[in-house]
């Protein structure tokens, strides 16, 4: 299998809406398997760590050689989150899309980040 350079998703992201209430920071690592992402959410104020998963990268073709996307998805027991983002000019657009598994309706937000 061929793995995608994840160079220009690697680092600390932060959020560009210092009021966002969701996701509000992104660390993307390099590791010997691929990409691990630890995204933290807002808790009063102050980033609260989800933890870190894997990461599933992706290119802008099938010839591509470099990732600028990924997707990662999060279980929390009583819900899901799937994030899933691309980098372009410099600027990390996240999309998150949570199910509730008790039925109710799920919701979806998208925030910008940047270095």
């Amino acid at each position: 299998m061929v793995m995608l350079e994840p160079a220009l998703l690697l680092g600390t992201w932060y959020a560009t809406d210092k009021e966002a209430d969701g996701v509000v920071r992104l660390e993307l690592s390099r590791t010997d398997d691929g990409v691990t992402v630890c995204a933290f959410g807002d808790a009063d104020g102050r980033p609260y760590d989800w933890g870190e998963v894997h990461a599933t990268v992706y290119g802008n073709s099938v010839t591509a050689t470099e990732a600028m996307a990924f997707s990662a998805l999060y279980d929390f027991g009583f819900l899901t989150t799937l994030l899933a983002a691309y980098a372009k000019q410099g600027i990390l657009v996240l999309d998150t899309f949570t199910t509730f598994k008790d039925g109710r309706p799920g919701y979806f937000s998208r925030e910008f980040f940047h270095r």
